[in-house]
């Protein structure tokens, strides 16, 4: 499975290129970790079972660990709270029997412990797990012992008792299932127009059923998993739809509100790039077999992406070459054009994958080859301005303001050759905007 990033990794340094009268900051792209949707006022409470949640967290570790009557002592006592009113105080049973195996006194301990577990701490744990992950308590969360853990002690005890409590368990798995599917089902019905936080929203929620699943790989989940899978399968893929949608609506219509929708899917690259990576682990993991009439729907799905991510770059460069050739397009505009290409560039850059497809390479071959031929242009016909008499000083103004946006791409890019380059136009026409004033 692939590391799914979150966050823009600015590591890689730049050089700031030598443009007068405007500092090149790196852009930072959203990041994918946007503030959360605010949960319910009656939500935001912390979970049930803490107490008995940390309890079967430790008494898993000791059971896990060789029996002795001194950890015997620590059992009960670690017990000894949540030993209801009408259960007899238990006895240590591990002194009368030193020198018997490991499996006999354990079973030995477990007797008069088995009341308090099966009736008290699993589902005191059934509670908590099911308030954090489907009714979304998540108050003091960064203090409360991992949900995985807990899983993973939940059913190493199930399994030490034999099957006891078994029922508290199968409610976990039976609330996630059921909440995964019905958080599919809203989700996939949802046809509103992408909007700003759209595509994170996707992204997160994809990232909780991978939390989900594995939640039921340590409860063994079984047939939930296998189901709680396919609604994963089936977001991601809605999710892939959604943002092609988003930006072919831009190159057939390239109306304000088109544009919005391409500006809101693009602007979150971080979010598509988790869709994305979650899209390939469904194609690595299924293998589903394809033939000449039938595409596998989790490929289509990225097919799909990338060719509209393909035909809006070629929009985008359309419109951006006839700006830079001195074109009437506004500043704003122009500026939105650009931050969609590097949008694109950064998702090309990012999307790192065993199972990336090479339309993904070339795709940021493409953005890189483009830009560059867009920066020698707009440098030449700046130049071509300044030489031209008398000067059109506000037709110099306009390319200097849109080649020094350019820069700004070719910097965040990662084009430092091409960038002196342009840079050195710059410098040229600024200081004879100065001297002519």
């Amino acid at each position: 499975m692939a590391f799914w990033p979150t966050k823009y990794d600015d590591s890689r340094g730049r050089r700031t290129p030598p443009v007068p009268a405007q500092t090149l900051a790196r852009t930072q792209p959203p990041s994918s970790q946007s503030a959360p949707d605010a949960p319910a006022a009656p939500n935001a409470r912390p979970p049930r079972g803490i107490d008995e949640a940390r309890t079967a967290l430790r008494l898993a570790q000791l059971l896990r660990g060789t029996i002795t009557p001194l950890r015997g002592d620590t059992v009960l006592e670690l017990l000894e709270p949540h030993r209801p009113k009408l259960v007899p105080r238990p006895i240590n049973p591990l002194p009368g029997l030193v020198g018997q195996s490991p499996g006999r006194m354990l079973e030995a301990l477990l007797r008069p412990i088995g009341q308090i577990v099966t009736d008290v701490l699993l589902p005191g744990v059934r509670d908590h797990l099911i308030d954090r992950l489907v009714t979304g308590r998540t108050a003091h969360e960064e203090s409360l012992p991992s949900a995985i853990d807990l899983a993973e002690a939940m059913q190493a005890l199930v399994s030490r008792m034999r099957g006891g409590g078994k029922s508290h368990l199968k409610a976990v798995i039976a609330a996630i299932e059921l909440d995964a599917r019905a958080t599919a089902d809203a989700l996939t019905r949802d046809r509103r127009p992408i909007d700003v936080g759209g595509i994170d929203r996707l992204a997160r929620a994809l990232l909780r059923f991978e939390v989900r699943r594995m939640m039921l790989e340590a409860l063994g989940g079984g047939t939930a998993l296998q189901d709680v899978v396919y609604q994963s399968r089936r977001l991601a893929r809605y999710s892939l739809h959604r943002a092609t949608e988003a930006i072919e609506g831009f190159v057939a219509d390239r109306g304000l509100k088109a544009l919005h929708a391409s500006l809101a899917t693009l602007a979150q690259a971080d979010g598509l790039i988790v869709i994305a990576l979650r899209n390939l682990d469904d194609q690595e993991e299924t293998k589903e077999e394809s033939g000449p009439f039938v595409e596998p729907a989790d490929r289509k799905a990225m097919n799909d992406w990338l060719s509209a991510a393909w035909r809006l770059s070629d929009t985008l460069f359309d419109l951006v070459e006839k700006a830079a050739a001195g074109g009437e397009l506004d500043d704003l505009l122009f500026a939105a054009l650009l931050r969609q290409l590097r949008s694109l560039h950064h998702f090309c850059a990012d999307l790192t994958h065993a199972g990336r497809p090479a339309a993904v390479d070339t795709l940021k071959q493409r953005l890189v080859e483009r830009t560059d031929a867009l920066a020698k242009l707009t440098g030449e016909r700046l130049i071509e301005t300044m030489l031209r008499r008398p000067t059109d000083a506000a037709s110099a103004r306009r390319l200097l303001g849109r080649g020094q946006s350019l820069a700004q791409l070719l910097h965040d890019m990662g084009l430092d050759g091409d960038l002196e380059e342009l840079a050195m136009h710059l410098v040229m026409a600024r200081e004879a905007l100065a001297h002519n004033g």
